[in-house]
């Protein structure tokens, strides 16, 4: 069992790159790609998700059994675990602009002293990986909080520190609807199964449309996610669906693996890129024009997708 203040131990291999544990599991990072896409079809890598990979004995476990056998007073400790892991490994990854999405579970927290605790957490080491909290989409995930407050606390203190706030697994019920006008999301990931349902009739895809439309128009970047097919892809492309994820494009890998090989980052077009402290914003010149409101702004890429995806392997 671990204690539940004990500070957490991360080892390095010998690129660099971090692993922890928990009791008998060995725990490392896995990051899959979001993409963006122009009219050509070229890719360029926007962002990663993190997921977790645990081992034990040296043998893969699912996440499921992992999280399942986490005991219950060690539950806010292992999910603040995960969440360094990868965003150490995220400033060891070296991408100078790549985003980082991880996942935050409100139900955890048992009151806003403990959300008050995370969140200065997370800007501590956000900072010492090299990292603007720009960079970091919390994913805030659909098991809510039973105390409303908690929920607030955690989204406004993220926000706050200028961390990005995304919401999972849209499916235009009243619920989700209430939830995106209450939190106000940079992202909306659409629920890969509800989009799956909807492409299966012509008036579903039109109303597809439609709501990436109107959520784009409200400043929030639309991110399909679950995409096996290759006329997924090109639906997404049709529609103007900013962010894609899925099998078709990449899986999910140990970092650091061949991301780089495969989707290089495009070149910058200044000399370094220095971190600045989260509270500073970028200079502006007066005659610059204001930043879109997404932050989502695909650059010029490098690499155009091929005729066929790798499909999924079971």
């Amino acid at each position: 069992m671990m204690a539940g203040h004990r500070e957490p131990h991360f080892l390095q291999d010998d690129r660099g790159f971090y692993t922890t544990s928990y009791g008998p599991f060995v725990l490392r990072s896995a990051f899959q790609p979001i993409f963006s896409q122009n009219d050509q079809g070229h890719l360029t890598i926007e962002a990663f998700e993190a997921l977790i990979r645990a081992q034990q004995d040296g043998k893969p476990v699912s996440p499921g059994h992992f999280f399942s056998v986490v005991e219950k007073a060690d539950a806010v400790t292992v999910d603040t675990l995960c969440r360094e892991l990868h965003i150490l490994n995220m400033g060891k990854l070296g991408r100078r602009k790549a985003k980082l999405f991880i996942n935050f579970n409100p139900g955890l927290f048992d009151n806003v002293t403990n959300i008050d605790a995370e969140v200065d957490r997370m800007v501590e080491v956000t900072l010492r990986a090299g990292l603007r909290p720009g960079r970091i989409v919390c994913e805030i995930t659909e098991q809510g909080s039973g105390d409303e407050r908690v929920l607030d606390r955690l989204v406004n203190g993220l926000r706050s520190r200028l961390f990005k706030i995304a919401v999972d697994d849209f499916g235009a019920d009243d619920s989700d609807s209430k939830r995106v006008s209450e939190l106000k999301p940079d992202v909306l990931k659409f629920d890969a199964a509800w989009v799956r349902r909807f492409t299966e009739t012509s008036a579903g895809m039109g109303l597809l449309k439609l709501m990436v439309e109107q959520f784009i128009e409200r400043g929030i970047t639309v991110l399909f996610e679950g995409l096996e097919e290759d006329h997924q892809i090109e639906f997404c492309q049709k529609i103007g669906v900013q962010l894609m994820q899925g099998y078709a494009l990449a899986r999910p890998e140990i970092v650091p693996r061949t991301f780089d090989d495969r989707f290089p980052e495009p070149e910058l077009t200044q000399v370094g890129d220095p971190v600045r402290p989260y509270y500073e914003p970028a200079p502006r010149a007066p005659s610059q024009p204001a930043a879109p409101t997404s932050d989502f702004v695909p650059r010029p890429p490098l690499v155009r997708r091929a005729a066929a995806f790798g499909k999924r392997t079971r």
